[in-house]
């Protein structure tokens, strides 16, 4: 497929800071299709903290995903305690700008994610976001991972969850 080549996963410095948060809004939005529980404050803005948290603890990694050099989305990997138990990651969120969605490079950045990071991984899906649950079924698929689904409630949400082993 084109332009799979020249993607990369990199762990987020400092300098990727303001645009993490600014993508984590995007993300926000995108996810607002699916959910009643995600409003924006009087400033237009989704009120979050996550990406400020995910440079404060060491068990939390946020990476930012290059293409041809230019960001084109994020990664935030959560490790124990920030995972389930018995679980060695958690995969806390996953996304791509839309116009770089369908190409490939999510089924790319993934793998790249699985061969740098070993060990039991777990996530979720809001149910009603059939778009992120096939993708990940397709991924899940293509990297010849077998892995446990099940419905459950996070956050008050109904989610699929799947956990997998690399």
């Amino acid at each position: 497929m084109k332009n799979q080549e020249n993607i990369k996963l990199i762990k987020a410095q400092d300098s990727h800071k303001a645009a993490l948060k600014n993508m984590f809004q995007l993300y926000l939005h995108d996810l607002s299709e699916y959910t009643m529980n995600l409003d924006v404050n009087a400033d237009g803005i989704f009120e979050s903290n996550d990406v400020d948290t995910f440079y404060e603890q060491d068990a939390l990694i946020p990476m930012m995903i290059e293409h041809n050099e230019t960001i084109i989305g994020f990664v935030l990997l959560n490790m124990p305690p920030y995972a389930p138990l018995g679980y060695d990651y958690w995969i806390n969120d996953f996304f791509i700008l839309r116009k770089f969605r369908g190409q490939g490079l999510g089924k790319l950045v993934a793998s790249e994610l699985f061969s740098e990071y070993k060990g039991k991984f777990a996530m979720v899906q809001l149910k009603k976001n059939n778009v992120a649950i096939n993708f990940w079924k397709k991924v899940l698929a293509e990297n010849g991972l077998k892995y446990e689904e099940k419905e459950v409630v996070d956050e008050g949400e109904e989610c699929m969850f799947q956990g997998f082993e690399v």
